[in-house]
């Protein structure tokens, strides 16, 4: 009896599983966790898996946080908002609640922290002011800076959060996107076009 004793213990230490003995029979758990990506390790550029969705490292911030960002579209096809408000917008509103759950599924409750969005339009203007947000688009001074560490530009359009204008200067219906080739150009805010979502990671 203490062989099997023994036998057992080393199996739940060398296996890492648990072994049960009901009426007689022998029940094995075996507990399979979540691999870990350990974000801090990573270079700008580099792409990591979450559930089978790929990610890029943008950045490496203060605090050990990580800046990251969606590999491939989360939508192709969805319209900004009513104007070029960010604060206004249809995607600001699915991507910080409905989207934003999923990704605290993914990568832990409270992991995803708020950054501030600035809106100051192309032609600079600065009437929309800021938004705090978990999840945002990146802004046109965001696509320049991360521009080589993104990598292959995806083949189709994307939104960026920079409006055109503002309705104290040209007027409220332009947002500024990211054309297949990379090249930043804008776009009427009720078109359809690819949400990239960009977040920030408590590593």
């Amino acid at each position: 009896m203490s062989n099997s004793v023994n036998v057992i213990n080393k199996a739940e230490k060398d296996l890492d599983i648990m072994v049960n003995s009901i009426d007689g029979n022998i029940q094995i758990i075996i507990d399979i966790k979540k691999e870990e990506v350990d974000l801090l390790s990573l270079e700008p550029g580099e792409v990591f898996k979450v559930n089978n969705v790929e990610y890029i490292v943008l950045e490496q911030l203060i605090g050990n946080r990580t800046a990251v960002i969606k590999k491939e579209l989360l939508e192709d096809g969805m319209n900004f908002g009513p104007d070029n408000n960010w604060k206004m917008s249809n995607l600001r509103e699915k991507l910080n609640n409905e989207y934003l759950k999923e990704l605290e599924k993914d990568f832990g409750k409270d992991r995803i922290i708020e950054h501030s969005v600035d809106l100051l339009s192309l032609d600079g203007l600065d009437d929309y002011g800021t938004s705090t947000d978990k999840v945002s688009l990146l802004t046109v001074d965001q696509y320049r800076k991360y521009r080589k560490v993104l990598g292959k530009n995806l083949d189709t359009w994307w939104w960026l959060a920079t409006p055109d204008s503002t309705p104290s200067g040209e007027g409220a219906s332009c947002v500024q996107c990211v054309h297949s080739d990379g090249y930043v150009s804008c776009n009427d805010c009720v078109f359809g076009e690819g949400v990239r979502p960009f977040f920030i990671v408590q590593s």
